[in-house]
């Protein structure tokens, strides 16, 4: 009966073992076949912390996650590789636009919150390409995905607003 026991938990450990590798990416496989939004939201929140701000803007280029943090009434863009992730470059952008700071202090709704509802929502195979923040009476923050579509959440309380593609 033990060896029987042995046996069932033996291959109940293989076949977990089995299905985490398959869930992990195949080797030569980086972040330009497809950036998770876990990913993204790992390099926001790292180029908030190391700006000390509010991301309110990005792109990805490459491996790379180019991310606008507004810090202290300055827009600074924080470079992160996608694959520690790591901070590659930080550099000053100049005053932050009135506009972005008037909308980010009205708004909850962060942008790493707009990712994670955005992907939620996502039916296409696309990964998250950019995020921005559109300003005015509707303002939300448009996730575009690398399959042409995009989605707007709302700043005030993280709603869908709209889906395109």
């Amino acid at each position: 009966m033990a060896s029987l026991r042995s046996l069932a938990a033996g291959l109940s450990a293989l076949g977990l073992s089995l299905a985490l590798a398959g869930c992990g990416s195949s080797p030569g496989a980086g972040p330009s076949a497809g950036v998770g939004y876990e990913t993204v939201i790992a390099a926001v929140v790292l180029a908030e912390s190391e700006a000390g701000g509010r991301a309110f803007e990005l792109e990805i280029e490459g491996d790379t996650a180019q991310v606008h943090v507004a810090a202290a009434g300055r827009d600074v863009e924080v470079d992160v590789d996608l694959a520690g992730p790591t901070v590659t470059d930080r550099r000053d952008d100049g005053d932050l636009d009135g506009d972005d700071r008037a909308t980010m202090d009205a708004a909850p709704t962060t942008l790493a919150d707009a990712v994670r509802v955005a992907a939620a929502t996502h039916d296409g195979d696309g990964s998250v390409d950019e995020v921005s923040l559109e300003n005015g009476d509707d303002a939300a923050w448009k996730v575009a995905f690398t399959d042409a579509s995009d989605v707007a959440v709302s700043v005030t309380d993280g709603t869908i607003v709209r889906s395109a593609g």
